[in-house]
C-alpha cells in the first residue's frame, strides 16, 4: 500500500495543484494524508481536503503543531499512524508537483532490487521544467556538498544513467515504513539538507541502497528538493553529518582536515578577491562543535551492516574538487577571451606594422623625439646623465642610495648635514624603489649617484610616459584613437610639461604621469559601471600622486567628495574610497601636514623661489614662465579648444560640466599661488655665517602645479566636444586637436629645455667621498661668500630631499656657525679642532672668498691644504685627540680613553652601527651629532641601554668595562603607524589588482 504524505502549512496556494497532480497520476496511491501545519490564527486545509476526495484513493487530514518542520511532522505521523512495515510512504511537500508517470517509475525503481531502501526522483524547476534542480545529493567524504548538477543546467538526459547516490531530498522520497522507523527518521539538529544527507548516509551504512530514478520527474520550487548547501548553516550541518558518521578513530583526523581545508580555501578565495565566498568557506569552521556532533551521533546511533569503505564510490573524489577549484581560480584571475566578431574586417598586417601606425604609439614616439631634441642644451651626454644624474634648477643631487633614501624617509633623525627631526617627504620612500633597481642593474659599478641616475631616468622618461598615460586615460572621454593621440601630444608638451623637466621639478614630472590616470579613475567611479577594484586602484594612484604633489592630492580629494555629494547614488560610496584612503596611505606625514598647512601647498620641486618674472595673465594661457616654457600662443590653442568643447555640453552631470568646474578651480589656484607666502626664514646663531637656507627669497607655490588640472580639464572638454560632433565638423575638430598637439610638440622641441640643468658631479675630492661613505662617516663643509656674509652647507653620507620644497630649519647645522666664522676670519685657533669634533673632515671654500681667507686657513690649527677642485679651495681637518690608535681623520663615533681616542666604525646613517668594541674603566663614547639626536636614537652596550650625559655638548655615553657589542639604532618615527601604513598599502594594492573581467568585478 502506498501512502502519499502531503505536508502543508495550512491552505497553502500550491496545495490544490499538488492534490490535482496526485489525482492525475498514472499510478495513484491508495491513501493520501495531508499533514496540516497551519498557524493557530490561520486557516487550515480541512475544507480543501474535504473537497479533494477521490474515488481512487482516500484523503485524510491530520492537524499537527504549527511551525513544526516538515521532517519532524512526517516522523511524528509515522510514529502515531497505524501502518504496516511493508507499506510505502511517498513524501510530497507543498511546492512540488509530480509528473503523471513519477510514482509508477519510483515504484519500479524500488521493486528492482530488495536492497533498495530509499528512492528519490529527478527534480526540475517548477516554472521551467527543462531546467535541472537536483539528481540526488552529492557530497565528499568530509561532508562538502557538491552542486551537481550546477544550478540552472538544462535537462538533456545527461544524468539519466545515475542510480546509486548517498542521499536524496525529502521531496518525492519513496521508502517503506519499516525502513524509516528502523532508521529513526530524520535528525532535527542537522536541519533540512543535513537531515536528508544523514538519513541517506545511515541507510547506506545499514545495508539499504539509496537510489535515484531520473526517469521520475518532480517539479519543485527553490525551497523544495534541496540538494545544495545554499546557506552557511546547511554547509555546516553537512560537515557535522560527516563527522557524526565517521568512525571514532577517524573523526579527529576528519575534523583536522575540515579545519585545514576551510582555512586554505578561505585564504585562497581572499587572495582571489572573493570575500563573500571566502566568508562562506571560513564559515565551515563553525561545524567543528564537538558537543553538537557527539549529540547528533548519539541520537542517530544504530547497527552498522556495511563497512564505511564499501560506500566510498558514492563520494566525490578529492581530485575532482581540486580540479574544479583550480578551474574556478583560473576563471577568476584570467579574463575570458571575447567571442570572435565575424563582422569585423580581418587585418592582415603584422603586429609590428599595426604598432608602427598606431596613433598612441606614434604619439609616444613623437614625445620621445621631442625630449631628445629639447634636451640638446643640457650639459653632458645622455649616458652621463643616466650615470650621474642631473642637477640644477630645483634638484638637489647627492650620492644618495636606496638605503639612505629609505632612512631619510622613516628615521626619526634624518636629513643632510647634521640632520634634524622635521617632517620628511613621503616621496623619498617611493624614490628608494627605482634607486634600488638602478643599483642592481648590470654594469652599475661606475654610478656616482644611484639616486641621481634614478632621477635622471625619471626626467628623461616622464614626458613619453605622460603621453602614454594620457592616451589610455582619455578613453573615458572618447574611443577615437586619433583624438586621444592628439590630446596625449598636447598633455606632454603644453603648459607645465616642458618647465617641469627643464627646471628639475621632480614632483611635477611624476604628476604628469599619474594625474591623468587618477582623474580618469574618478570619472569611472562616477559612472554606473564603477567597481570597487577601480576605487582602490584610484586610491593607490592618488596616494602616490600626493607623495610627490600634495596640492594635487588635495584637488583629487575635493573632486571625489564632489562626486560623493552630487553623483549618482551607486557611485557615491565608491568615490569616498579614494577620498578617504589616499590621504591615510601617506601615514605619519598626514600628521605633519595637519600641523603645518604649508606641506600641503608644495612638494619636491613644487615651490617658486623668488619672483617668476611672468606676466600675471600668462598662466591663464598655460604659460608658467621660466626654462622649458613654450610661447603663450601654444597654450592659447588648447584653451580655445577646451572652451569650444564646453559649448556641446549635454547635461548638468556631463564631463564638460565637470571639466569646467575643475578648470575654474584650477585657474583660481593658478592666479592665487604667487600671493601665498611659504617663506620660513631660518638663520643661525652666528652673525656672519648663515646657511643657504637662510636666504631672504620669497617662496611661493609654483603656479605650474595647478596648470596640470587646468590643462587636463581643457583637453577633456575638447575631446568630449569633438567626439560629440558629426560628419565634416567632427573631422575638422579632430584635425584641430591633433594640430594643437603637434604645435605643442614642435614648439617644445624648437625652444628646448634650456641650460638650467647640467650633469652632476661631486665637488668633493675622492678621499672625502671615501671617508664619508666608510667607517669614519665624516663630513665636508662647503662655504660660499655672499653680499651679507658667508653661507655654508654640510655634506655627509646622509641625504635629504632630492628637490627643493620648503626652506628647511637649520637649527642643527647652526651649532658650527661660530666655528666656521672664526676659521674664516682667523680669530679663534681652536675653531678647527671643534669642527673636527662634529666629524667635519674637510673644508671647501669658494675661490671667490679671496686670497686673504685662503692664507688664514693655511695657517689655521689642524688644517692642511689639498688641491683645489671645481672652483673650491680644499683643506683637510685633522682628527682630535692623541694616541697611537687615533683615527686618521675626524670620525662620527669615537671611543675616548683619557687623552687618547680611537675609531668606532660607523655602518649606517647618523651614527647607526653594530660592532664589537673593548672598553676600559672610565671610557666614554662620543657621537658627532647634535644633542637632540639622543631623543631619536638608542645606544646599547652588551644589551644594556645607555643614557647620554646631559651636561655634555655632544651625545656622550659612559661605557662599562669589557668587550661587548655596541649597537646604535636611529629609531623609526611613529613605528606602529608605519607598520599599519605598510599593511594598508599592501591591502589596498591587492584590492586594486583587476582579477577577471570587468563584468565579474562589478558583480563582486
Amino acid at each position: 500500500m502506498v501512502h502519499a504524505v502531503i505536508v502543508t502549512p495550512g491552505a497553502a496556494p500550491g496545495l490544490r495543484a499538488l492534490l490535482d497532480a496526485v489525482a492525475a497520476s498514472a499510478t495513484r496511491p491508495e491513501h493520501v494524508v495531508v499533514l496540516d501545519l497551519a498557524p493557530t490564527s490561520g486557516p487550515d486545509a480541512a475544507e480543501l481536503v474535504a473537497s479533494a476526495q477521490s474515488p481512487s484513493f482516500a484523503v485524510s487530514h491530520v492537524r499537527l503543531d504549527s511551525g513544526m518542520p516538515d521532517r519532524a511532522a512526517v516522523s511524528q505521523w509515522l510514529t502515531s499512524a497505524d501502518l504496516a512495515e511493508e507499506d510505502l510512504v511517498w513524501v510530497l511537500p507543498v511546492g512540488s508537483i509530480p509528473e503523471p508517470e513519477a510514482l509508477g517509475r519510483l515504484l519500479a525503481a524500488h521493486r528492482r532490487s530488495p536492497s533498495v531502501g530509499l528512492v528519490g526522483p529527478k527534480h526540475v524547476d517548477a516554472t521551467s521544467p527543462r531546467t535541472l534542480r537536483s539528481v540526488g545529493i552529492v557530497t565528499t567524504r568530509s561532508g562538502r556538498v557538491v552542486e551537481d548538477p550546477p544550478l540552472g543546467e538544462p535537462d538533456q538526459g545527461q544524468y539519466d544513467l545515475r542510480r546509486d547516490v548517498l542521499a536524496v531530498p525529502l521531496s518525492g522520497l519513496l521508502a517503506t515504513v519499516g525502513t524509516l522507523r528502523d532508521l529513526g527518521g530524520w535528525e532535527p539538529s542537522f536541519g533540512d539538507l543535513g537531515a536528508d544527507l544523514d538519513l541517506g548516509w545511515r541507510a547506506q551504512l545499514s545495508g539499504r541502497r539509496v537510489v535515484v530514478a531520473p526517469e521520475a520527474r518532480l517539479r519543485s520550487v527553490a525551497a523544495v528538493g534541496l540538494a545544495t548547501a545554499t546557506t552557511g548553516s546547511r554547509r555546516r550541518a553537512a560537515r557535522r553529518v560527516a563527522l557524526a558518521r565517521a568512525s571514532w578513530w577517524s573523526a579527529p583526523f576528519l575534523a583536522a582536515w575540515i579545519l585545514l581545508s576551510s582555512l586554505c580555501a578561505g585564504i585562497g578565495l581572499l587572495l582571489l578577491k572573493r570575500p563573500q565566498a571566502a566568508a562562506v568557506a571560513l564559515g565551515d569552521l563553525g561545524s567543528l562543535n564537538p558537543v553538537r556532533v557527539l549529540a547528533g551521533r548519539w541520537r542517530t546511533r544504530g547497527r552498522r551492516e556495511v563497512r564505511r569503505r564499501d560506500i566510498d564510490t558514492l563520494f566525490v573524489p578529492a581530485s575532482q574538487i581540486v580540479r574544479t577549484g583550480l578551474d574556478r581560480a583560473h576563471d577568476a584571475v584570467v579574463s575570458p577571451r571575447p567571442e570572435s566578431d565575424h563582422t569585423r574586417v580581418d587585418d592582415d598586417r603584422s603586429p609590428g606594422t599595426r604598432a608602427l601606425v598606431h596613433p598612441g604609439f606614434l604619439a609616444v614616439l613623437a614625445v620621445a623625439a621631442v625630449v631628445v631634441a629639447a634636451g640638446r642644451d643640457i650639459g653632458g651626454g645622455l649616458i652621463s646623465r643616466f650615470g650621474s644624474g642631473v642637477t640644477g634648477g630645483e634638484l638637489v643631487t647627492t650620492r644618495a642610495t636606496s638605503s639612505s633614501l629609505w632612512h631619510a624617509a622613516f628615521d626619526g633623525w634624518h636629513g643632510a648635514g647634521l640632520g634634524g627631526d622635521g617632517p620628511a617627504g613621503p616621496a623619498l620612500a617611493l624614490l628608494a624603489i627605482p634607486t634600488w633597481i638602478v643599483e642592481h642593474l648590470p654594469g652599475n659599478g661606475d654610478l656616482a649617484s644611484p639616486s641621481g641616475a634614478a632621477v635622471g631616468a625619471i626626467l628623461v622618461l616622464a614626458l613619453p610616459l605622460a603621453a602614454l598615460s594620457a592616451y589610455f586615460s582619455a578613453r573615458v572621454s572618447t574611443d577615437s584613437r586619433v583624438l586621444r593621440a592628439g590630446a596625449a601630444l598636447a598633455w606632454a608638451t603644453v603648459g607645465a610639461a616642458g618647465p617641469a623637466i627643464a627646471q628639475g621639478r621632480l614632483g611635477i614630472a611624476v604628476a604628469l604621469v599619474l594625474l591623468p590616470a587618477v582623474l580618469a579613475g574618478v570619472v569611472l567611479l562616477a559612472r554606473p559601471t564603477g567597481t570597487a577594484t577601480g576605487a582602490f586602484a584610484t586610491a593607490l594612484g592618488a596616494a602616490a600622486l600626493g607623495a610627490f604633489a600634495p596640492p594635487l592630492l588635495v584637488g583629487v580629494v575635493l573632486v571625489c567628495l564632489a562626486v560623493a555629494l552630487l553623483g549618482r547614488p551607486g557611485s557615491r560610496g565608491l568615490a569616498l574610497v579614494p577620498a578617504v584612503l589616499a590621504p591615510l596611505l601617506l601615514g605619519p606625514w598626514l600628521l605633519d601636514a595637519a600641523a603645518d598647512w604649508k606641506l600641503l601647498a608644495t612638494g619636491p620641486g613644487l615651490s617658486q623661489w623668488g619672483e617668476s618674472g611672468v606676466q600675471p595673465w600668462a598662466p591663464a594661457l598655460l604659460h608658467p614662465g621660466g626654462a622649458g616654457s613654450t610661447p603663450w600662443w601654444v597654450g592659447a590653442a588648447v584653451v580655445a579648444l577646451g572652451l569650444a568643447g564646453l559649448l556641446v555640453s549635454r547635461g548638468l552631470r556631463s564631463v564638460p560640466t565637470a571639466s569646467a568646474l575643475l578648470g575654474l578651480a584650477s585657474l583660481a589656484a593658478v592666479l592665487a599661488a604667487p600671493h601665498v607666502d611659504l617663506t620660513a626664514t631660518t638663520t643661525s646663531a652666528a652673525g656672519a655665517a648663515t646657511t643657504a637656507a637662510g636666504s631672504s627669497l620669497t617662496v611661493t607655490p609654483w603656479a605650474g602645479t595647478f596648470l596640470l588640472p587646468l590643462t587636463l580639464a581643457l583637453l577633456a572638454s575638447a575631446l568630449v566636444g569633438a567626439d560629440a560632433l558629426r560628419h565634416r565638423v567632427r573631422g575638422l575638430s579632430v584635425v584641430a586637436v591633433l594640430l594643437a598637439g603637434l604645435i605643442g610638440a614642435g614648439a617644445l622641441g624648437w625652444f628646448g629645455f634650456g641650460t638650467t640643468l647640467r650633469t652632476w658631479s661631486d665637488a668633493r675630492p675622492a678621499v672625502a667621498v671615501e671617508q664619508a661613505g666608510g667607517e669614519l662617516a665624516n663630513r665636508t663643509v662647503f662655504v660660499t661668500p655672499g653680499p651679507s656674509g658667508a653661507a655654508y652647507r654640510i655634506v655627509g653620507r646622509e641625504t635629504g630631499s632630492l628637490a627643493r620644497a620648503l626652506p628647511q630649519s637649520v637649527a642643527g647645522d647652526a651649532v658650527i656657525a661660530a666655528d666656521v666664522s672664526h676659521l674664516l676670519d682667523g680669530t679663534d685657533p681652536e675653531a678647527g679642532p671643534r669642527l673636527a669634533r662634529h666629524a667635519i673632515g674637510f673644508l671647501a671654500v669658494a675661490e671667490s672668498a679671496g686670497d686673504d681667507v685662503a692664507r688664514r686657513l693655511d695657517s689655521a690649527q689642524s688644517l692642511s691644504r689639498l688641491a683645489s677642485r671645481d672652483g673650491f679651495d680644499l683643506w683637510r681637518i685633522a682628527a682630535p685627540g692623541s694616541g697611537t690608535n687615533r683615527a686618521v681623520a675626524p670620525a662620527r663615533l669615537t671611543l675616548v680613553s683619557g687623552q687618547e681616542s680611537s675609531l668606532v666604525p660607523t655602518l649606517g646613517e647618523h651614527g647607526a652601527t653594530s660592532t664589537d668594541i673593548t672598553a676600559r674603566e672610565g671610557d666614554v663614547l662620543t657621537v658627532a651629532e647634535p644633542p637632540a639626536w639622543t631623543r631619536h636614537a638608542t645606544v646599547r652596550f652588551g644589551g644594556e641601554e645607555l643614557t647620554a650625559n646631559p651636561d655634555a655638548q655632544q651625545p656622550t655615553y659612559a661605557l662599562p668595562a669589557g668587550t661587548h657589542r655596541l649597537t646604535i639604532d636611529v629609531e623609526t618615527e611613529h613605528p606602529w603607524l608605519r607598520l599599519w601604513q605598510g599593511l594598508a598599502i599592501l591591502v589596498v594594492a591587492f584590492l586594486a589588482i583587476p582579477f577577471g573581467n570587468r563584468a565579474s568585478r562589478s558583480r563582486r
